[in-house]
């Protein structure tokens, strides 16, 4: 530093000031001007540096705010990854399917590959995605057939509890519609434990007491075959084998008793004829009546009548050669009638109506 006089006073400055401490006069000089500049671009360069490393800073911040963000607000912790995963799992065990279907989606929309059990789930969406359509068109078209073919494809799917639901009423109800002893067997033997056992085994009960058996229908012909060949043969002992202890009608007379019955069997055979009697077309119906079965009968009566000494046992037959049935009698008058007949519990004939 050196000195130098002030242009207007003539005082000696340091040629470092800027103005003259004696009158106040500027100086400007180069000298004091290039102090000056140096001194500002030191202090621009200053403020430059400290506005970057504030940038740097900041973008640092950011950065690891946003790491931490998606760490424990998108990505989640290991433990939320492992509950939302025990979570689907509980869903699935406990066949709640709609749950885990939403917590699935929701999984898989937090999560990347890189989470413990993302490709183990996303198998499990993936299957699940498949089964469910196939289950709705299986709902939607409601039958046995499409039920067992969706288990054949799905035999241990996520509907299994809601197929085999739906193919237990099915065979229930195709049992109730067929509406017979053995189709309502099957599914009882099909479905030991189905919703419908108790009911299926109560409609069995009552078709028991409804349901024509061939014993019964055999027991009920011969009883009518029976009271048809005592008629013929004038067989008061025979046809009253064949009657229930109380009559409510018989050939138009009401509550008759059994000579009243005697008397029309009588009568038949005044004028000496032969008669023969064919029961034919018999269509029986078993009815339960206060916890009793009662047999509800119509048929066709063919009713023939020879000369006396003409017609025999034997020729009532259908043995023979054609050669003997040719050489056979002719009936002299054949008649036709409708019957109906009502038998008690022992296929006793309790009612019989005639109708030519």
């Amino acid at each position: 530093m050196s000195l130098m006089k002030c242009p207007e006073c003539g005082h000696e400055v340091s040629d470092m000031a800027t103005s003259c401490p004696q009158c106040g006069c500027p100086l400007n000089h180069p000298k004091s001007q290039l102090f000056a500049d140096g001194k500002q671009a030191k202090k621009s360069a200053t403020g430059r540096a400290a506005g970057t490393i504030a940038v740097v800073t900041l973008a640092i911040i950011a950065l690891a705010a946003a790491a931490l963000w998606f760490l424990f607000f998108r990505g989640g912790t290991n433990e939320d990854e492992r509950i939302a995963y025990e979570t689907i799992m509980r869903y699935q065990n406990d066949d709640q399917l709609d749950s885990m279907s939403i917590a699935l989606n929701d999984y898989l929309d937090t999560y990347n590959s890189d989470a413990f059990h993302f490709s183990q789930l996303k198998e499990l969406n993936d299957r699940y995605s498949i089964e469910h359509a196939d289950w709705n068109a299986t709902e939607g078209a409601l039958s046995l057939e499409a039920v067992r073919h969706f288990l054949d494809i799905h035999p241990d799917g996520f509907y299994l509890r809601q197929a085999n639901l739906m193919m237990d009423s099915l065979s229930y109800a195709a049992a109730l519609e067929e509406n017979t002893h053995e189709a309502l067997e099957r599914y009882v033997s099909q479905f030991p434990q189905g919703k419908f056992l108790a009911d299926a085994r109560k409609q069995m009960t009552e078709l028991d007491n409804v349901e024509l058996s061939v014993e019964e229908k055999s027991g009920i012909m011969e009883t009518l075959r029976n009271h048809f060949d005592a008629l013929a043969d004038n067989d008061q002992a025979s046809i009253s084998a064949t009657l229930a202890s109380e009559i409510n009608s018989y050939i138009g007379k009401a509550n008759p008793e059994l000579e009243d019955i005697y008397a029309y069997m009588q009568n038949m055979h005044s004028s000496g004829r032969e008669l023969v009697f064919l029961v034919k077309n018999a269509n029986i119906t078993k009815m339960d009546v206060a916890g009793r079965s009662v047999y509800n009968v119509q048929f066709t009566l063919e009713e023939e009548t020879y000369a006396r000494g003409q017609h025999t046992p034997a020729l009532d037959t259908d043995a023979g050669t054609s050669e003997e049935q040719e050489d056979e009698p002719k009936p002299t008058n054949v008649k036709h009638f409708t019957g109906t007949a009502v038998l008690n519990q022992a296929q006793r004939i309790t009612s019989l109506v005639l109708k030519q």
